[in-house]
């Protein structure tokens, strides 16, 4: 709904255009004194600058009019030194202290707060744009503060590219050092103002200001948790030196056990940086031995975990972040970089050591978990998997399908050939379920063998389904060929 202001709202807007649009003498007088009497009156030519700028579509992609913009932002420019804030302009004297978006469906002149930081580094008019970034680069109007940091937010979350912009494989916050985003990251290093404390310790958005600007201090008022995960993700980007260092040395100095967890886990994941982090700071998780092992501080683990127990001891961990399976292909590739002698046997018993356990507990469903993953990898032909599951006898649980492709692939041929002495089980199981299967694996396994491939042949599909004729029920199809629209050719 769109309510009308009186009249005399009007009569500013039509004075307001005047003195700015058509350089009237004698309107500029009325806007000046309405301007200065304060209160209301100065509200009347607030909102009616607005006004004027919402008609222009400031900021509202290629809609916008610059030339009608430019000399509403210069009237908003000139001095005002009633203002409380830095500079002391008609633009700070009435901006509100957010840059919350005003109620929609009001009327016309609420002021977009954002808009200004949109046209300080993307304003077509580069005179007025400069001016706008200066005003930005030094105020102290909660507004536009609130404002910067709204913009900076979407560079400062994980997960994102953006194509045409960044090199590729360049973290996407370094979007920030080109075109428009350049000219925000420098207003925002310029000015003094920011960063700030979170108001909401959750807002880690925000921790970017702070390794951007130096200011370690501020780090404590960020939830911890979410503060590692996110200093973990800045210590892999090509962020400046002087950054990534603070990163790293935030990384070292946590005392937050829900920091330390972040940390730990991320580096029993197989994070580079985290895994520095964990080693240089001796954190000691609640899995302490496969952070240890996985890690590869070897010394450590031998005296934390002497019996080869890191599987067991994950099945008891309460952290449904880390998954077994992920556990499972994380230690089969440890095994493959060769460690020591000793670590490695320890490591091979713990994974013939996840046999059935004695109830429906957490910890019996964890090493059903982590014995599927090791099945899973041994279909895959993955050595250490296959020999695990060979020594430890482990099969599939409740899948009758599945029995006889992991006997055939982990050369298991003696219960084989009981199984299916002429293979023709083995051929049925494929043909009905290929999926979870690779026909280069039983190949693999067959030519080693002396045997023959058991990977079905290939059967076309049925004679319907090659015919070339395509029938739907769009009215476009009918009349039995060539293109034709609502059923009329």
């Amino acid at each position: 709904m769109v309510f009308r202001r009186s009249s005399r709202q009007d009569r500013v807007r039509h004075a307001l255009s005047a003195a700015v649009y058509e350089g009237d003498r004698r309107a500029r007088e009325r806007v000046e004194r309405w301007w200065a009497a304060g209160g209301d009156d100065r509200e009347k030519v607030w909102r009616g600058a607005w006004f004027l700028l919402s008609a222009a579509s400031f900021r509202f992609g290629n809609h916008e009019r610059p030339a009608r913009v430019a000399p509403v932002l210069e009237f908003l420019l000139e001095p005002d030194p009633t203002s409380a804030y830095r500079p002391q302009v008609r633009l700070t004297a009435c901006l509100p202290q957010t840059a919350a978006d005003p109620p929609s469906g009001v009327y016309l002149g609420d002021p977009y707060v954002q808009s200004i930081v949109e046209a300080a580094v993307g304003f077509p008019h580069e005179r007025l744009r400069q001016r706008l970034a200066d005003l930005l680069a030094g105020t102290d109007q909660p507004g536009l503060l609130d404002a910067l940091e709204v913009a900076v937010r979407p560079y400062a979350r994980p997960g994102h590219r953006f194509i045409g912009t960044a090199p590729a494989g360049r973290d996407a916050r370094q979007d920030m050092w080109l075109g428009e985003q350049g000219a925000l990251l420098r207003i925002v290093l310029a000015n003094p103002e920011l960063p700030r404390p979170p108001a909401d310790p959750g807002d880690v958005d925000l921790a970017l200001l702070a390794v951007l600007k130096q200011r370690p201090d501020l780090l404590p008022a960020f939830d911890q948790g979410a503060l590692a995960a996110r200093l973990v993700e800045y210590a892999g980007t090509d962020l400046p030196e002087d950054a990534l260092d603070l990163c790293r040395r935030a990384l070292r100095g946590f005392t937050s056990p829900k920091a330390v967890a972040v940390v730990c886990d991320q580096a029993v994941l197989g994070n580079p940086e985290a895994a520095a982090a964990a080693r240089d700071a001796g954190y000691r998780p609640a899995w302490t031995s496969g952070l240890l092992l996985l890690t590869r501080q070897f010394d450590a683990y031998r005296e934390h975990d002497p019996d080869g127990r890191v599987l067991q001891l994950a099945c008891a961990l309460d952290k449904p972040e880390i998954r077994e399976d992920t556990v499972v292909g994380l230690v089969l590739a440890l095994l493959d970089t060769d460690p020591p002698e000793d670590v490695a046997a320890a490591v091979r018993r713990s994974l013939r050591d996840l046999g059935a356990g004695t109830g429906d507990s957490l910890q019996d469903l964890r090493r059903l978990w982590m014995r599927r993953g090791v099945l899973a990898r041994a279909v895959k032909l993955e050595p250490e998997a296959v020999a695990a599951v060979v020594d430890a006898g482990y099969l599939p649980e409740d899948d009758e399908r599945a029995l006889l492709p992991l006997l055939f692939l982990t050369e298991q041929f003696d219960r084989y050939d009981r199984e299916d002495p002429d293979g023709t089980k083995l051929r049925a199981a494929l043909a009905e379920r290929r999926h979870p299967y690779e026909h280069e694996h039983f190949r693999t396994v067959a030519e080693r063998n002396g045997r023959d491939d058991p990977w079905p042949p290939y059967e076309p599909p049925p004679e319907r389904y090659r015919s070339g004729v395509h029938v739907t029920t769009w009215p476009s199809s009918m009349g039995g060929g060539g293109h034709s629209f609502g059923g009329y050719p």
